[in-house]
């Protein structure tokens, strides 16, 4: 692992094991929950978030434009979300290293955080840094369950996709977390919920993420 990128890594494991200051001991799950995970797809259609509006549990939501880290990204999201404020952030992500940006539902449940670390990343990097991020979050997080990866191009620009599920004191936790290059530094993205209501979260985080626009591409 390159030297540069272990305090972006440390950053990344804050935002796997967020909603919970500390981390129950649990086995690992067989694989077979996973595919049977994967195999639970939402009625959420392909490139539906590029509507006006986005069926969520039936209820249809608004889906909006939203810029993020200074006008640097854009993408799509349903219209649920606000950001975090500060007092709540500090007990949902205790660490200094706290993301710079996050989003929150009403139930304060459904989040999506974005953090443009200092560590320098490539483009061409992304797929190298996605390997070593998957060793470390499984030396840290050693009882999670893995989902996916991925590495996907939107505009010729790469973005590295770890989907997990990590224990906390309150539940289990289904992350998908994000990864490229944003002005030559390390972005890392987040979307969780609890594992309870991945079954709706997981293909909207997915679609979201897909339609993440960069100015510097």
């Amino acid at each position: 692992m390159k030297k540069r990128w272990i305090s972006v890594m440390f950053a990344a494991l804050v935002l796997a094991g967020c909603g919970s200051e500390k981390a129950e001991e649990n086995e690992k799950k067989e694989n077979k929950a996973g595919q049977e995970l994967n195999q639970k797809q939402s009625t959420l259609k392909e490139n539906e978030l590029n509507q006006s509006v986005v069926n969520i549990d039936g209820e249809d939501i608004p889906v909006i434009d939203q810029s993020v880290m200074e006008g640097k990204i854009t993408l799509r999201m349903p219209k649920l979300f606000s950001i975090m404020s500060p007092e709540l952030a500090a007990i949902k992500y205790p660490s200094e290293q706290r993301p710079t940006v996050i989003y929150t539902d009403e139930s304060t449940t459904i989040n999506l955080a974005f953090n443009l670390t200092t560590n320098a990343l490539s483009d061409k990097e992304v797929a190298e840094f996605q390997k070593a991020m998957i060793a470390s979050l499984e030396q840290a997080q050693p009882s999670a369950e893995w989902l996916d990866t991925d590495v996907i191009e939107i505009n010729d620009k790469k973005i590295g996709i770890l989907e997990v599920i990590t224990p906390a004191a309150d539940g289990n936790i289904f992350n998908f977390m994000f990864f490229a290059s944003l002005d030559g530094q390390a972005l890392i993205g987040t979307f969780n919920c609890m594992e309870d209501d991945i079954e709706t979260w997981r293909p909207v985080a997915r679609a979201m993420v897909e339609t993440l626009q960069f100015a510097d591409n």
